[in-house]
């Protein structure tokens, strides 16, 4: 009878414990997966902004083309135009050309035999011509990807409407390498990271989707997605899924033999929770937080700026850039370029109170919220300490680098209140700055 009772009981234990064991592993299974889709789902965001910001970035370029033709009425000569292409075209290396077609006829091309020609009809070509149509129609700008260039790379072309009044002058054209613009995002971090990816063009002009680029043909299995917003409203989305799967085959069998043993099933537990909380932790880190500089990053910038908006408190944005950024890359390469931004980010931080904040939304591109209403006298007195801190020599190795910024600013609520018209005017005085900044060089004889 006792040796039944033992029998009877040893059964029992091993039923309950079981049944505790499995459900724990279950547990184990299902937030491990949780945790990478977590990651993923960063991983996704992360990138969805950067090739956001970099899309705007572009963007930008036609935008100020086409502040220079309304405000010459339409009438860009070709050596201003020529100016300006090239001085746009030397801030970005994925640029291939620039150019303006007054009523859809391409009139200037910088730098020239590119493969757009002058005379050519945008509204007659093949693939754009549907997208200069829209475009015309609906005054606003279009994005093409992928464009089959004649060089047989495959390009992103942005088309932008331009009007004077209510009558339709042309376009400003930019076209991009796809490759190189894709390279400078990192796209191949995430094959790297062992992810399947695809970025397509859900496009609403022509009504199709198309694959703008992927590393597998395959269908993704519950992939994490981000929408990118692009030109005239358009929309890309990038979907990441991990190419073994979010649960993996011996993660399962590790599981159901560690149920069988107690206390390796109990030090699992702990390790799994551990790990969990390790991994939240650096899940929240690095969600708010630039790599390189540990700056906070765009996310976080939107989210403060959605708070002090929400909050109607007064504050002031200062956007700034290094100048000639792109040279100190081409010259001595992105190790040293990296370098001169994280020494910069710490020079930029001990520039400002302790209660203001530093960002850096991308490149080679800062932003940082003054908290409280000043004058303009205090935020020059910023941002000549900026300077000044930023133009102390840098000592790369044996590499020893001058820099400097261009800035400008804008104040809540003297010039808006609205986030994004001091958005706009901080980032229009940053680029009125380099622009004056330029000028007084080229005066000078120096670079």
């Amino acid at each position: 009878m006792t040796n039944k009772k033992s029998v009877t009981l040893g059964l029992i234990t091993f039923v309950v414990t079981l049944a505790i064991t499995m459900a724990i592993a279950a547990y184990y299974i299902r937030t491990t997966s949780n945790t990478r889709k977590e990651r993923a789902s960063f991983m996704v965001e992360s990138f969805a902004e950067r090739i956001q910001a970099e899309i705007d970035t572009r963007e930008f370029i036609t935008r100020i083309l086409e502040i220079a033709v309304t405000g010459n009425d339409g009438n860009l000569s070709e050596d201003i135009f020529e100016n300006m292409a090239s001085e746009l075209f030397d801030e970005y290396l994925d640029v291939i050309d620039i150019a303006i077609a007054p009523n859809g006829i391409v009139s200037d091309v910088y730098p020239k035999g590119t493969g757009l020609e002058k005379g050519m009809d945008l509204f007659s070509d093949e693939l754009g011509g549907v997208y200069a149509d829209y475009s015309k129609m609906s005054m606003m700008p279009a994005i093409i990807a992928p464009y089959n260039l004649i060089s047989g790379n495959h390009g992103i072309i942005i088309r932008r409407p331009v009007f004077i009044g209510n009558e339709f002058w042309g376009f400003i054209s930019c076209t991009i390498d796809m490759e190189a613009f894709l390279h400078d995002i990192n796209i191949e971090g995430l094959t790297a990271s062992k992810y399947y990816f695809k970025l397509i063009d859900n496009n609403s002009i022509t009504g199709e989707d198309k694959v703008i680029i992927e590393n597998s043909d395959k269908p993704l299995v519950v992939p994490m997605e981000s929408m990118i917003s692009t030109a005239g409203g358009s929309y890309w989305t990038i979907s990441i899924a991990p190419q073994k799967g979010w649960t993996q085959l011996y993660e399962v069998l590790a599981a159901l033999l560690i149920a069988f043993d107690i206390s390796i099933l109990s030090a699992m537990f702990a390790y799994a929770y551990v790990s969990m909380r390790a991994s939240a932790k650096e899940l929240e880190v690095l969600s708010y937080r630039d790599a390189l500089t540990n700056l906070e990053n765009p996310r976080s910038y939107h989210e403060h700026m959605d708070e002090l908006s929400r909050k109607k408190l007064p504050y002031g944005l200062v956007f700034m850039d290094l100048n000639d950024f792109k040279k100190v890359n081409d010259t001595y390469g992105h190790e040293v370029g990296d370098a001169l931004l994280n020494i910069t980010a710490k020079r930029l931080q001990n520039s400002i109170r302790e209660k203001d904040k530093a960002f850096r939304i991308g490149g080679d591109e800062f932003v940082v919220v003054l908290h409280g209403a000043h004058d303009k006298k205090f935020y020059e007195g910023v941002i000549a300490r900026m300077r000044q801190n930023v133009a102390r020599e840098v000592v790369v190795g044996e590499i020893k680098l001058n820099v400097s910024i261009s800035a400008g600013y804008a104040r809540c609520p003297e010039d808006g209140t609205k986030f994004e018209d001091v958005v706009k005017k901080a980032d229009d005085a940053m680029y009125y700055n380099k622009r004056l900044m330029k000028a007084r060089n080229g005066q000078t004889g120096s670079r």
